[in-house]
């Protein structure tokens, strides 16, 4: 039976697998997507799982694998799983340690950015502006900028899906941008140059999400930045926290 229960193919999720496999504690980690699975090295005691699941199979899972241990590493903007992480939890009504991982610099004092509390209210500014639009927020809510498509530059993971979410919104192929994050600075910069974008859009994904190196490749190339802030306020600990707690709890 396992014994923690790791949910996100965040960074985050990747290092603590890796490092509860280092432990040999078995561990399932939950991923997202196929894709989210395809780039996970080899482990010898994390099992990997890249199905979406509702609050009663998080359930039936903690029950089947006799889950102690919990960890919530999904992104920071992932609201509902992270609900249905905690919300299973309390239908289980049983003792299990749980973890919730915030990223470094998520307390980041912002300057000289613009800041809108929803994709909408982004939206309803950029279609006033000009320029072309380099879009970092991901494919899954990329239907909700498809008034801006012809402008829009969204740099996406290189999946079938993220490509299919992208043309789905009218997004002209040719200003498809797939690679695999995060980025450095020099990158941002260079692909804000070529295709010439005056405003990059980013979701506050922390260090870990590359946002520093956004943000200052931006400031660099006179490119303004457009923040979505999270809905709600992001608590948590961060990686080493947790890792000095699984060492206490399993490696005495």
């Amino acid at each position: 039976m396992s014994k923690v229960l790791i949910f996100g193919g965040t960074t985050e999720g990747r290092e603590l697998a890796a490092f509860c496999d280092k432990l040999k504690i078995s561990t399932i980690l939950c991923v997202a997507t196929e894709y989210g699975k395809e780039v996970l090295p080899e482990f010898e005691t994390v099992t990997v799982s890249n199905k979406r699941l509702n609050i009663e199979e998080i359930a039936a899972l903690i029950e089947e694998n006799n889950i102690s241990c919990i960890i919530d590493s999904t992104h920071p903007y992932a609201y509902e799983i992270s609900k249905n992480i905690e919300a299973a939890i309390k239908v289980l009504d049983k003792s299990i340690t749980f973890f919730k991982i915030k990223r470094d610099s998520m307390d980041v004092i912002l300057n000289d950015v613009l800041e809108f509390s929803s994709n909408k209210e982004a939206v309803d500014y950029l279609l006033n502006t000009e320029g072309n639009i380099l879009l970092t927020t991901g494919s899954k809510e990329i239907a909700q900028f498809s008034e801006l498509s012809n402008r829009l530059f969204p740099r996406v993971l290189p999946s079938i899906d993220s490509i299919n979410a992208c043309i789905s919104a009218g997004i002209p192929s040719r200003n498809i941008i797939a690679m695999q994050g995060p980025f450095s600075k020099n990158l941002n910069e260079a692909v804000i140059k070529e295709f010439d974008c005056k405003y990059l859009v980013s979701k506050l994904s922390g260090r870990s999400g590359g946002f520093d190196e956004k943000i200052e490749a931006a400031k660099n190339t006179a490119c303004i930045p457009v923040i979505i802030m999270p809905k709600t306020e992001i608590t948590g600990i961060s990686v080493e926290e947790c890792k000095l707690n699984l060492e206490k709890i399993y490696n005495e």
